[in-house]
């Protein structure tokens, strides 16, 4: 089950501990590859903010298509 960052921020470390076994090497791994997972999402929501911003209709065109792909993706690998 991934860990959100906004979960760790609500969590004291001994909660933290509980809800994650193990040394906190391991818990830094596993929000590193949340991170990972959700970084396509992040730069295409970033390219579309600044397409719309700058009202370049193309582009956001473009990297709202390629949101759209990135959530699929996110939503694909959450189902497995």
């Amino acid at each position: 089950m991934p860990i959100s960052p906004a979960d760790v921020c609500d969590l004291e470390w001994e909660e933290l501990a509980e809800a994650v076994p193990g040394d906190p090497a391991r818990l830094v791994e596993r929000m590193r590859e949340e991170l990972r997972e959700l970084e396509p999402v992040v730069s295409a929501a970033t390219l579309a903010t600044v397409a719309f911003r700058m009202r370049d209709e193309a582009g956001l065109v473009s990297a709202l298509r390629s949101l759209t792909e990135a959530i699929e993706e996110l939503e694909r690998r959450r189902a497995d």
